[in-house]
């Protein structure tokens, strides 16, 4: 029996199909699903406006037509640079689905474990992520502050990237969470150790990255 469609319904299957993670570019679709191809340009006029229409990016999903073992650890790499929450829970259901689903395929890594290790990245501290609440991270910033070490960004980045990552993602910033944790982000800054390489600013002052 043919299916009946409408606007509604093809944005669904669309969804339905970039959560399982299969390739959503127009090729691959007129492949895997050539009535859902057809039904979509005659409801949306092009493929892109359907995806478009679904929620979705289609400028990026046409990007990365497919994805390989290179590709997922780039786009790791790339997501925790931007200091994303890389647990398996949020990636899945928030970050990027269709990157978990073709993580865990057998032909790439079979694992969301095993595709971070891939991508130079510990597991066990990456599943730790989602345990971070706004209290646990000003507790930990004024254990720090009480032991007299120092809390200028570039140091806590090497001593704790996992406090420090998630202080970014929940309160947008390293200095704005030192704020919250009534710290002065301002003595801070002066008092961290000049270092080589570093370098000062046109009126002299050293420059720090905190």
């Amino acid at each position: 029996m043919q299916r009946r469609w409408s606007k509604e319904s093809i944005a669904l299957e669309i969804l339905s199909m970039y959560e399982s993670g299969e390739t959503l570019n127009y090729s691959s679709v007129a492949s895997s699903n050539l009535a859902l191809l057809r039904a979509a340009t005659r409801y949306f006029g092009t493929w892109e406006a359907a995806v478009n229409f679904s929620g979705l990016n289609y400028d990026e999903i046409r990007r990365y037509k497919s994805w390989t073992r290179e590709r997922i650890v780039e786009r790791i790499c790339e997501l925790h640079k931007q200091g994303a929450d890389l647990s398996w829970r949020n990636v899945c259901l928030n970050t990027d689905p269709q990157l978990a689903a073709a993580a865990t395929k057998k032909s790439h890594f079979g694992s969301w474990r095993e595709a971070l290790e891939a991508s130079g990245l510990d597991y066990d501290t990456i599943r730790r992520y989602q345990e971070w609440d706004d209290d646990r991270i000003l507790d930990r910033v004024r254990e720090y502050a009480d032991a007299g070490k120092p809390l200028n960004a570039k140091n806590v980045e090497q001593d704790d990237i996992t406090l420090i990552t998630a202080a970014r993602r929940r309160f947008d910033s390293w200095h704005l969470a030192l704020t919250a944790a009534g710290l002065d982000y301002k003595e801070i800054v002066r008092r961290a150790p000049f270092k080589r390489g570093q370098g000062r600013t046109k009126n002299g002052k050293i420059r720090v990255n905190a």
